[in-house]
């Protein structure tokens, strides 16, 4: 056996076997499963049978739930444990009954069939019997109470007593009379399974390559884990490595609910930067022609991040995503500071403003060729000075003054069209501004006047 030496069984014989072992009633919990360790042969051509049948009308009519003969494999010995879905009969009265049957021949059993660490329940509630609740029958006719004693079983099957098949190395050396030995619980190891795959260990993920003493732990994968149903085994482990049969969690549903992260991104100028990336959670999207992208990302909260050739990067933190929504973010990038700009200027000219639209301020930049008296100044319709932004000697060189459409006072500048002026030595550059109140937007035209 797995585990101590006591099972329950039943022998083969040359005569008539129709043998039953039957719990009592009882009522089966919520979301249960049934496992027990199996010294049985699967696939008999014999048409014996070995069932695990489940009855809800106090044992009248039964249900097979298992039947070795119609499994395959061969012999288990002990090895993989059977495994039964018993869900649908939560919250029921039922008994489970262990049948082995001989075929219509009458001729007595092939195969010998022995159980272990038999387990009802869920990963919170088990069905616990003692020994002496079972009831033993043969053909249902009569009961009589289980009795314990050791077995010794010499061989597996009559096939092996007939010379039909060979008998195992592995069993050759069991045949002693067992003794008790004394063992202590050493820890525990947890497995995640994918479920349906219960009865397939080898597929089985193993979580803690430690011994567990505790009885938590934390599957820190699960995140990472694709949508699917999971539970998870854990195993008690013994003296001298000997593990207890597998008890299985609850089955839980991953689904990754998602949302997107849409938007623009865009240069100074309100103009489209194709090509750019954005980045968010390890997700990354570029921009198409017309500067627009979206991000799919699982529900939750991010740092999300665009760059582009030739701008700064800019990262927003804080972008909450919504099950099922658009969460609209929109970016623009300031230009790398351009070498051009650390090179001497070879005219002088009135470059532009950038943002546009705007808000709260915009930047106007202008070249000086020759070091002369600089005047930057903003007029509105009426030709009145609202605003200087410079007034100085320039050298040679690239300059830039912020406008935030305030007038000299610090008061905010009211809806409608300014116009900006350089005046540089004998030459002078007017752009046309439009300024709403709400968003300042900049129609830019640009006049030289040479004197």
């Amino acid at each position: 056996p797995p585990q101590g030496n006591y099972q329950a069984g039943l022998w083969w014989d040359y005569e008539h076997q129709d043998e039953w072992l039957i719990t009592p009633t009882f009522n089966c919990p919520p979301m249960a499963y049934l496992t027990v360790d199996a010294y049985v042969y699967r696939g008999s051509i014999y048409n014996d049978h070995y069932y695990i049948k489940v009855s809800t009308d106090n044992g009248t009519n039964w249900t097979i739930l298992y039947d070795a003969t119609a499994a395959t494999g061969g012999w288990n010995y002990y090895v993989s444990p059977i495994y039964l879905n018993m869900e649908a009969y939560g919250g029921q009265q039922i008994k489970i009954a262990f049948q082995a049957d001989d075929p219509p021949s009458n001729d007595g059993l092939w195969y010998c069939w022995f159980i272990d660490n038999l387990y009802i329940g869920n990963a919170v509630q088990g069905v616990k019997f003692a020994g002496s609740d079972l009831l033993s029958s043969r053909s249902k006719v009569a009961g009589e109470k289980v009795s314990s004693e050791i077995v010794v079983a010499p061989y597996p099957s009559r096939e092996a007593i007939e010379g039909k098949r060979e008998l195992p190395t592995v069993l050759k050396d069991k045949i002693t009379t067992p003794t008790r030995s004394e063992r202590s619980l050493q820890g525990y190891k947890v497995w995640r399974l994918t479920s349906g795959n219960e009865t397939q260990p080898d597929t089985w993920t193993l979580l803690t390559t430690q011994l567990i003493t505790t009885l938590a732990t934390v599957d820190s994968a699960w995140t990472a884990l694709p949508n699917g149903s999971y539970r998870w085994a854990v195993k008690a482990v013994y003296t001298a490595n000997v593990t207890s049969v597998a008890s299985f969690s609850n089955v839980l549903n991953k689904e990754t609910q998602m949302g997107n992260i849409v938007g623009f991104v865009r240069k100074q100028n309100n103009q489209p930067i194709a090509g750019a990336t954005v980045t968010a959670g390890g997700i990354s999207a570029t921009t198409n022609s017309a500067g627009a992208y979206s991000l799919a990302l699982s529900i939750g909260t991010y740092s999300v991040t665009a760059s582009a050739a030739g701008y700064q990067p800019r990262t927003i933190d804080g972008v909450v995503v919504l099950p099922n929504q658009n969460t609209t973010l929109n970016f623009v990038l300031d230009p790398v500071a351009n070498e051009d700009e650390y090179l001497p200027a070879v005219s002088t000219e009135l470059i532009g403003n950038y943002p546009n639209p705007f808000n709260p301020e915009t930047t106007i930049a202008y070249s000086i060729k020759d070091r002369c008296k600089v005047h930057l100044e903003v007029y509105n319709l009426k030709g009145q000075l609202v605003r200087t932004l410079v007034n100085e000697e320039k050298a040679n060189g690239h300059y830039k003054a912020v406008f935030n459409a305030k007038d000299e006072k610090g008061n905010t500048l009211s809806s409608g069209i300014y116009f900006y002026r350089l005046q540089a030595g004998t030459n002078q550059y007017i752009s046309r501004a439009e300024v709403n109140s709400a968003l300042f937007v900049f129609y830019i035209g640009f006049l030289l006047v040479q004197k």
